[in-house]
């Protein structure tokens, strides 16, 4: 990792990078912000192809909630709460987690249902992926979603992720293993605007 990359990082991770939309703030999650994670988190239809488990206690929204600081006190990742402009109640959060510094990032992401199909989660992806190329130490952007779950592959392409394989039974939710599909952009693709 070059040096003025290293600060670039080192800058990402010293004041909470807040991102704006045209229609969202993406800032961090805060404590009071434990009520609409357990609401989000316990809905079975979010959780559907995601590695969470159903959430039924405050207390799990709590402890996420740290768990989130800490990674980005870490360094690790930035979580990012998704508001609507003009409003504070979170409808959803995305992750950007340095999977390998100086090489890739993992995005992920969880919205509230009645959010879906309105282009909201590609517009916050867009940002992140921009945010990281220009800020972290990154080359690979990458995601991996179940190859039933059309809906998320169908946001991260929009957002401009190349479906790249096919990971064989890579996760297991309730006994059961799925497919994932791996979609990428990498730093040269959204320099020549692909992303």
């Amino acid at each position: 990792m070059n040096m003025a990359c290293a600060e670039t990082r080192s800058d990402a991770f010293t004041v909470f990078p807040e991102l704006h939309t045209s229609r969202l703030t993406l800032r961090q999650i805060e404590p009071g912000d434990a009520g609409a994670i357990l609401s989000l988190l316990g809905k079975p239809e979010v959780l559907r192809y995601d590695s969470f488990e159903r959430f039924t206690t405050l207390q799990q929204a709590d402890d996420l909630i740290a768990w989130f600081s800490q990674a980005y006190l870490q360094k690790k990742a930035i979580f990012w709460g998704l508001t609507l402009h003009g409003c504070t109640e979170l409808i959803g959060f995305c992750k950007c987690e340095i999977e390998v510094p100086g090489v890739r990032a993992d995005l992920g992401f969880d919205l509230q249902p009645e959010y879906w199909n309105q282009g909201v989660m590609s517009e916050a992806l867009s940002a992140i992926v921009a945010f990281a190329f220009a800020r972290l130490d990154v080359n690979r952007i990458e995601a991996a979603a179940a190859t039933a779950n059309k809906a998320s592959i169908r946001v991260l392409e929009k957002t401009g992720l190349t479906q790249e394989g096919i990971l064989r039974q890579r996760s297991c939710l309730d006994g059961v293993c799925h497919d994932m599909a791996m979609l990428a952009i990498l730093r040269a693709d959204w320099a020549n605007g692909r992303g």
